[in-house]
């Protein structure tokens, strides 16, 4: 019984590789990430491309933050003269954003690691498969490609070391930005007060 079920699962996981192996995403998966293959291949691709996507988004998002700042210091006096309730959605506005992106860097520095995790085990899968049942390395077989199966890994904690640290920077600034404005709308108000 136990055999078949391993059986069941060694030709799952064959059926998975045949129905990827013909893919146009795979083969480039392949030839970007050597070692990578399959459909985690295919998703680590696609979610580093989504994270280098938003943090180059973020990056030209702060530059110009920061080249605007005469203008939008100029819009903010005028909004803060005219009245709280303006000057309370142009922040609101500003904080939408200021965090466009977050979700997904967030997700991707939880999901990465995982996709890695999984491209390892089902890569283990492939070499104690081949090793067959007495688990022996085949005679004049070398084990210089064995250690591929931990490249989808590394690969899972590169993305999330990116994505996470792109998060973190983004909303360090966030909150700066928003918190400065802030303060500068409560002393306004404040000193209007009779």
């Amino acid at each position: 019984m136990l055999a078949t079920q391993a059986r069941r699962e060694v030709n799952f996981y064959d059926l998975c590789q045949f129905a990827w192996a013909g893919s146009a995403l795979n083969n480039a998966s392949q030839g970007l990430l050597p070692g990578v293959s399959g459909p985690i291949g295919v998703l680590l691709l696609l979610v580093s491309i989504a994270v280098l996507t938003v943090c180059f988004d973020r990056g030209r998002f702060w530059l110009q933050w920061w080249r605007r700042h005469q203008a939008r210091h100029q819009q903010w006096r005028r909004l803060l003269e005219a009245g709280p309730t303006q000057a309370r959605h142009q922040l609101e506005d500003w904080d939408l954003a200021i965090g466009s992106g977050e979700p997904l860097l967030q997700a991707a520095g939880l999901i990465a690691p995982l996709l890695g995790l999984i491209g390892t085990v089902l890569g283990l899968m492939r070499v104690l498969a081949s090793l067959g049942p007495q688990l022996v390395l085949p005679a004049g077989a070398s084990l210089q490609g064995y250690g591929q199966v931990l490249l989808s890994t590394a690969l899972g904690l590169i993305i999330s070391l990116v994505a996470t640290t792109g998060l973190c920077l983004n909303q360090g600034l966030r909150h700066w930005q928003i918190a400065r404005l802030e303060r500068q709308l409560a002393r306004q108000f404040e000193s209007e007060r009779p």
